[in-house]
């Protein structure tokens, strides 16, 4: 008799609108999707079902391209040197405005010993431009290189790579900071045109260690952990409508120990797997606690549920008390 009115009770709205009023939080953080990166425009924006970070291995060599000097592969012809005056022709070094051919483009600028020292620029056989400091017949300094594709990056290089700070910069993407052999490594700032801007650290041109990243569309944030391009580990998400998460994230998900709190005074603590509430946890909100077992976002298991005049303890299966 005594189950049968509890059962009763807890079927009524009063308790019944706990689970609906608490289901909100119960999903995956479908904000951050680097896969952006490198859909066609008209797939742009397709935010809805983002599960992982690195479903695509979002590495920066797949958008930012290498600076296609290719000298490692290709030998270079033999300058004109009939085509340079007697005059100009000097020891150690020599400055030319001639050009000279090689296998992927053309060279103007310094040479010393008939390799390529000092100020020149390279003009590449698919329409690629490079200016800037040469060491040892690579680039090495200061440079710019514009793309075919119109893209450029503007920074350091090192024995032919992006090596050093630098910016690139392309129709959608911007990004500012440390790069080591022609990714972003260390501290950068990333700006994905419309969507969203980041600041912290890469690792082998991935989102990875702390770092802080804004989406335009709804204003939502997240400061924390990333690695290999997810958010994982320690952080906070605050949400556009002024929900806060913080705690533990795997893959993208509130995973792990957390805290969830919505704008109202509602709050959920305790354990969450792969999105959902799942383990033990608290739930309160101004007129209603629950602590105990959860399972799937949902009372399962153990627990007591209570408002100022009811007090409900016992084992529940998929938010329904049972006993």
């Amino acid at each position: 008799m005594g189950n049968q009115c509890n059962h009763a009770e807890i079927n009524d709205n009063e308790f019944k609108s706990v689970e609906i009023e608490d289901e909100s939080d119960s999903f995956q953080v479908y904000k951050f999707d680097p896969k952006i990166h490198f859909l066609n425009t008209s797939d742009l924006g397709k935010f809805q079902s983002l599960e992982s970070l690195n479903s695509t291995k979002s590495q920066f060599h797949d958008r930012v391209k290498k600076v296609p000097f290719n000298l490692k592969l290709h030998r270079k012809r033999t300058l004109h040197y009939e085509s340079i005056h007697d005059s100009q022709v000097q020891s150690p070094t020599t400055q030319v405005s001639d050009y000279f051919e090689y296998p992927n483009g053309v060279y103007q600028g310094q040479l010393i010993d008939g390799k390529r020292e000092g100020q020149g620029q390279f003009f590449y056989h698919d329409g690629s431009y490079f200016k800037g400091t040469w060491k040892n017949d690579m680039a090495n300094g200061l440079g710019k290189i514009k793309f075919q594709e119109g893209e450029q990056y503007e920074g350091e290089f090192k024995n032919d790579q992006q090596h050093g700070f630098g910016k690139y910069i392309s129709n959608q993407l911007k990004y500012e900071g440390q790069w080591k052999e022609n990714l972003p490594s260390g501290h950068g700032i990333e700006i994905y045109n419309k969507y969203y801007i980041y600041e912290g650290e890469f690792l082998n041109g991935m989102k990875h260690g702390k770092g802080k990243i804004q989406w335009y569309k709804d204003d939502s944030q997240y400061e924390g952990e990333f690695s290999d391009n997810q958010i994982n580990g320690q952080g906070t998400y605050y949400f556009g409508d002024g929900e806060i998460y913080e705690g533990e994230f795997k893959d993208g998900n509130m995973h792990g120990y957390g805290r969830f709190l919505w704008p109202n005074g509602k709050k959920y603590e305790g354990n969450y797997h792969m999105g959902r509430k799942q383990g033990f946890g608290k739930f309160t909100s101004k007129d209603k606690v629950y602590t105990g077992e959860w399972y799937d976002g949902m009372y399962h298991g153990y627990g007591k549920l209570q408002n100022k005049d009811k007090v409900i303890e016992g084992y529940w299966e998929k938010g329904v008390f049972i006993k």
